[in-house]
């Protein structure tokens, strides 16, 4: 359960619970003003008058003349209490009788005191008329429960939190699954989708998750038709190229030293566009997930130390090192070539930032938070950069500089490869500065393991 959905809770459900207070404040006010007479108790009202006026001017016989008929045609029936507590036809009394009852004196000088009952029921339409709306909320005796009360005022309050429960999770489950599909779209996973999981809802939630599918989906198509166009462009030029190689190996034969300088420039151009058209087919093809066979088992210490060794090579003369730490190493089922790629591009871009008189350090270590994992670690000591630029270091032809010349670093592609052939392998990158000066590149990977 997300925040939205607790916030969403909570307040319906203090609405609700406030609502519930209103309402039983309310009742309880109702239930002290004045009861409603019911019809029952209007027709109660004349025939206790006339037993009373019997009584008065004619005694008991006539009252109780009086009160027999009035049993045969009558639903309510009249009761007379004398002074002992009798009552006048010797009926059972079914509680104790209304002290707001109607007094009334016989001409014998005998008191008398006159209520009506409901035949059925027997409550007095003097004490209670009817039964009110709120009636429940009485005790037996007629009083206001306070226990009574507070259990069922709890009752509703507990009705209210699972209806404002599913109502809360009737409303947040969408824009969960919203925004989940957002964080995948964000990491790259063009082809997600919030569409089957809306549930055949036709309100503006649902209108906004096919939005979001139409903008996935066009980004989608835009994705694809850029990765086939660098592929395309770059496989078009593959053939020039190879032209281009031919022509400039007969133009040296004709021209012999006349123009070396000139040729040596268009070799080396030449060559350098051919390695950027390599990168970029490179990268096409890691995005398109061609390099899918992991059968090589490698030794991470072994490569890495080739990989150490080629670099402390090709530095020779440039007054920069590069030194790899271990104690220990496992092995990793990758795919070699591409494996060797990435750890390749991450020394080779560090060798190229670190300062002279330098050197890069190499790293390999087991991973502490997450076991059957191993830790690779490469720092130079060139100027970094900037935090808010972190992130972008991994994507496709960023540069640190503004420049686009060759020598502020490459073609920004070295990175981006080694992250998506690093990705392939279930593994992570990550980058940070340096404390003190430099850059810090960081790869974990899972190691081999036969269980």
């Amino acid at each position: 359960m997300g925040r939205l959905f607790w916030k969403i809770f909570l307040w319906f459900w203090l609405a609700m619970i406030m609502m519930t207070i209103g309402v039983f404040f309310i009742m309880s006010q109702l239930l002290q003003q004045q009861e409603v007479v019911s019809p029952l108790g209007r027709m109660a009202e004349p025939q206790v008058a006339a037993v009373a006026s019997a009584i008065k001017h004619g005694g008991e016989f006539a009252a109780k003349s009086f009160l027999r008929e009035q049993m045969v045609h009558s639903p309510i029936q009249i009761m007379v209490i004398n002074d002992q507590g009798q009552e006048l036809l010797g009926r059972q009394l079914s509680g104790k009788p209304p002290e707001d009852g109607e007094s009334v004196q016989s001409p014998t000088g005998q008191h008398f005191q006159v209520y009506a009952e409901h035949a059925i029921h027997g409550r007095s339409f003097l004490t209670l008329n009817h039964t009110p709306p709120f009636a429940l909320l009485r005790s037996n005796g007629g009083d206001l429960s306070p226990w009574i009360i507070i259990l069922r005022f709890t009752i509703s309050i507990l009705i209210s939190g699972l209806v404002c429960f599913w109502l809360a999770w009737y409303l947040a489950k969408p824009i969960q699954h919203l925004r989940k599909a957002t964080q995948q779209l964000a990491e790259g996973q063009l082809d997600v989708r919030v569409g089957p999981s809306s549930g055949g809802r036709r309100d503006e939630i649902a209108d906004l998750g096919q939005d979001f599918d139409r903008m996935a989906g066009r980004l989608q198509q835009l994705m694809l038709a850029q990765r086939q166009l660098l592929t395309d462009v770059s496989h078009e030029l593959r053939s020039p190229l190879a032209r281009l190689q031919v022509a400039l190996e007969l133009a040296r034969r004709k021209s012999g030293e006349l123009a070396a300088d000139e040729l040596n420039r268009i070799e080396r151009e030449a060559n350098r566009l051919d390695d950027l058209v390599g990168q970029v087919l490179t990268l096409s093809r890691l995005e398109a997930g061609v390099f899918e066979s992991r059968e090589d088992y490698i030794d991470i210490a072994l490569l890495l130390e080739e990989i150490v060794q080629d670099a402390e090579f090709e530095s020779i003369g440039q007054r920069r090192h590069v030194t790899l730490h271990y104690n220990s190493s496992k092995i990793i089922k990758a795919n070699g070539e591409l494996l060797r790629r990435a750890l390749e591009n991450m020394v080779r871009n560090a060798m190229h930032y670190t300062a002279d008189e330098t050197q890069v350090d190499v790293t390999l270590k087991e991973s502490v938070e997450q076991p059957n994992w191993i830790t690779v670690t490469v720092c130079d000591r060139g100027p970094g950069v900037a935090e808010e630029r972190l992130a972008d270091l991994f994507e496709p032809f960023f540069r640190v500089a503004e420049s686009r010349s060759r020598d502020s670093g490459g073609y920004g592609l070295g990175l981006a490869i080694a992250k998506r052939a690093i990705d392939l392998h279930e593994g992570t990158v990550s980058a940070r500065n340096r404390s003190g000066v430099g850059l810090c590149v960081t790869i974990e990977l899972p190691t081999y393991s036969k269980e």
